[in-house]
């Protein structure tokens, strides 16, 4: 039996949708392929790639998932997540 008039259960479902793609919804990755030459991070328009110790690291919570970092990686290191 539905409680009130109905809009809670729509507000639920926009709720539910926002949580899923909150968790779910990953930014790009660097794989071990990274051979840190460093093309990815020139190509980020949000400065989110960063040299690490081995290998260059994506920021996930800057990502904006455009994809600019795969299309330059020349060893097709990065992935979305």
């Amino acid at each position: 039996m539905p409680i009130g008039n109905g809009k809670c259960q729509s507000f639920q479902g926009v709720t539910n949708f926002l949580f899923r793609k909150e968790i779910f919804d990953m930014a790009y990755v660097i794989s071990d392929g990274c051979i840190s030459c460093g093309s990815c991070a020139g190509q980020c328009p949000v400065s989110a790639i960063s040299q690490g110790d081995t290998q260059f690291n994506i920021d996930p919570d800057t990502c904006i998932d455009c994809g600019s970092c795969a299309a330059q990686c020349p060893v097709s290191a990065i992935s979305q997540g």
